[in-house]
C-alpha cells in the first residue's frame, strides 16, 4: 500500500540524511588507508596561506574555495603558514611524518565532507521537486553509492566543491526563474559565485548547464527576469572580490588594474594550460594535448553500468520537461568538457552525477508496472553492491566495462593518482624487503609520509634482480618502463595503481 503523503514527507529528510551518514563513515574510513594523491599537498599549502595570513598568492590556477575547506582541520589542529619554494612544499611540510602525517591528511580531507553532503542536499532538493519525497530518497541512495563521487568526497582537492556547487547554482536558477526578487536574486548570485571560486571550469559548465535547462522548461526570459540579472551578477561578483580579500592590484595579461587581480590571473593560468594540453592516456594511445573523445569514453567506463543504464532508460521513456532537465544539464556539461585539452580524469565531471542521480530517483518514481519497478530497483541495488565491494578502492574504481585490465584504458586520476603508495610500504614491511626497483608517480611520497626502503628507478628495456614495481600512471602515460609492457602477469598489485615481479 502506497505511503500517505504526510508521512512521506516525515521520513524522507529522515531517509535521505541516515543514507548521507552512512556514506560519510564510508568516506571517512578511506582516510589513512591511502596517502596523498598528487594533488592535495598543493590544496592543502594555499588554504592555510589563505587562513594564516589572509592572502592567497602562492598558486592561482585553482580559486581557493576547496583549498580553503581542506586547511580548515590542519588550521584548527595548530598548523601554520610558513613560506616555502613553492606550494607543493609547504603542502610536504604540513603533512609531515609518520603518525603526524596520517592526523594532518585525514583532517585536510575532513573538510571536504560538507561539500559532499551539499551535494546530497542538492539532489534531495532537485528531485523533490521534480516528483516528491519517494524520488527525492531515491536521488541521495544513488547520489551516496556512486564511486567516483565517495571517492572525490574522501581527498583534499578542489573537485567536489566545484561538483557539488554547479549543481547547487544550476537549482538556483530554476529557484530564481520562479520568482526573480531581491531576495532570490542575491542568492543566486551568491550560489554562482561559489560555483566560481571552487574552480575555473565553473565558468563554462554552469552556462551550458542552464542552457540545458532553459531548452527544457522553454520558458523565454520576461522583463522581471532582465531586471533581476543585473543585481545577480553584481552580486556574484561582490562574492567573488569578498573570497578573494577584497584586493584590487594589476592583471598583466589585461594590462588593468582590478578586484580580484588573482581571480582574473588564474583564469589566464588555466586557458595557457588548456592551449598547452596534457599528457593523457586513452584507449592504449598517448596523446600530449589529449583526446576529443576522452570525456565520454571515461564516463562510460568510471561510471556505474547500472546509473548508465537507468539515464538511458529516462532519456528514452520520453519524460516530461522538469524530469528531463537534469539529464539535459549532465549532457551539457559532458559537451562542453570534449573541447579542452585537460584531460585528467573523470573528477572534471563530477557535476554530472547531481543530474544522474536525480534522474534516476524521478524514473523509480514515475515508472509503472511490476515488472519495470522490479527492474528499476534491480538496477539501483545492481550499483549499490557494485560500489560496495570495491571498497575502499573508489578512487579507482571501473564499471564492468573495463573487465579485470582496467589500465588497457584508463591512467592517472582515474586508475593511479599516486594513492598506493603507503599500501606499497606496508607490503614490503611485511615481507621484510630492503631495495625496491621503481619509479614512482608519487615521488612525494618520500618527502611525507611513512618510511620506504631505498628506490632504484632501474632501467627501461628489463627489470632489475629482487622486486620491482611499476607505477600505472607512469607506464602508460610516460611508456616507463618499456618491459613492463611485454612482462608475464605481476606477481602482486597494490590496489589497482602499482604491479609488482620478483626477479630471481
Amino acid at each position: 500500500m502506497p505511503l500517505p503523503d504526510a508521512l512521506k514527507r516525515k521520513w524522507a529528510p529522515l531517509a535521505a540524511a541516515l543514507l548521507a551518514a552512512l556514506a560519510s563513515a564510508r568516506i571517512a574510513s578511506t582516510y589513512t588507508v591511502f596517502n596523498h594523491t598528487i594533488d592535495e599537498p598543493d590544496t592543502i599549502a594555499p588554504g592555510m596561506e589563505y587562513l594564516s595570513i589572509g592572502r592567497y598568492l602562492y598558486e592561482d590556477t585553482h580559486p581557493p574555495l576547496g583549498r580553503v575547506f581542506a586547511a580548515i582541520g590542519p588550521y584548527l589542529a595548530g598548523e601554520r603558514f610558513h613560506r616555502g619554494t613553492n606550494s607543493y612544499f609547504e603542502g610536504y611540510r604540513i603533512l609531515g611524518h609518520d603518525a603526524h602525517y596520517d592526523r594532518v591528511l585525514a583532517l585536510a580531507r575532513l573538510g571536504n565532507l560538507p561539500f559532499f553532503w551539499i551535494g546530497c542536499l542538492v539532489v534531495y532538493l532537485w528531485a523533490k521537486r521534480i516528483r516528491g519525497p519517494s524520488a527525492a530518497v531515491v536521488s541521495v541512495l544513488v547520489y551516496s553509492t556512486i564511486p567516483p563521487v565517495l571517492a572525490h568526497s574522501g581527498l583534499a582537492t578542489t573537485d567536489m566543491a566545484v561538483g557539488v556547487m554547479i549543481p547547487a547554482a544550476a537549482l538556483g536558477v530554476l529557484w530564481w526563474a520562479e520568482r526573480p526578487d531581491r531576495r532570490r536574486s542575491m542568492a543566486l548570485g551568491a550560489l554562482v559565485a561559489l560555483a566560481c571560486v571552487s574552480k575555473f571550469s565553473a565558468l563554462l559548465f554552469l552556462p551550458a548547464g542552464c542552457l540545458a535547462l532553459w531548452a527544457c522548461y522553454r520558458g523565454a526570459p520576461n522583463r522581471s527576469h532582465w531586471r533581476a540579472i543585473p543585481l545577480v551578477l553584481a552580486f556574484a561578483a561582490l562574492v567573488v572580490w569578498a573570497v578573494y580579500g577584497f584586493t584590487f592590484a594589476r592583471v598583466e595579461f589585461l594590462h588593468l588594474r582590478l578586484p580580484a587581480p588573482r581571480f582574473f590571473s588564474g583564469i589566464h593560468s588555466v586557458y595557457l594550460h588548456n592551449r598547452r594540453g596534457h599528457s593523457a592516456y586513452l584507449l592504449g594511445r598517448r596523446s600530449a594535448n589529449g583526446f576529443w573523445d576522452y570525456f565520454p569514453v571515461v564516463f562510460a567506463l568510471k561510471t556505474p553500468l547500472a546509473l548508465l543504464l537507468l539515464a538511458v532508460w529516462q532519456a528514452v521513456a520520453r519524460p516530461k520537461r522538469m524530469a528531463a532537465a537534469p539529464l539535459a544539464f549532465a549532457a551539457a556539461i559532458l559537451l562542453v568538457s570534449m573541447t579542452g585539452h585537460i584531460d585528467l580524469g573523470v573528477r572534471y565531471l563530477l557535476p554530472m552525477y547531481a543530474g544522474l542521480a536525480v534522474a534516476a530517483g524521478c524514473l523509480a518514481s514515475t515508472i509503472r508496472g511490476t515488472p519495470a519497478r522490479v527492474a528499476v530497483a534491480a538496477l539501483i541495488a545492481w550499483q549499490v553492491v557494485s560500489g560496495a565491494l570495491q571498497h575502499p578502492d573508489y578512487l579507482a574504481y571501473t564499471n564492468e566495462l573495463a573487465g579485470g585490465h582496467p589500465e588497457r584504458f584508463l591512467a592517472d586520476s582515474d586508475l593511479d593518482w599516486g594513492q598506493d603508495m603507503k599500501r606499497l610500504g606496508e607490503f614490503l614491511a611485511a615481507r621484510g624487503v630492503r631495495h625496491l626497483t621503481f619509479s614512482p608517480f608519487n615521488r612525494t611520497y618520500l618527502w611525507a609520509g611513512h618510511p620506504l626502503p631505498p628506490l632504484d628507478p632501474g632501467v627501461t628495456d628489463h627489470p632489475s634482480p629482487g622486486w620491482n614495481a611499476v607505477s600505472i600512471t607512469i607506464w602508460k602515460v610516460f611508456g616507463y618502463p618499456k618491459w613492463a609492457d611485454t612482462a608475464r602477469e605481476p606477481d602482486a598489485r597494490i590496489g589497482r595503481s602499482i604491479w609488482l615481479w620478483y626477479v630471481q
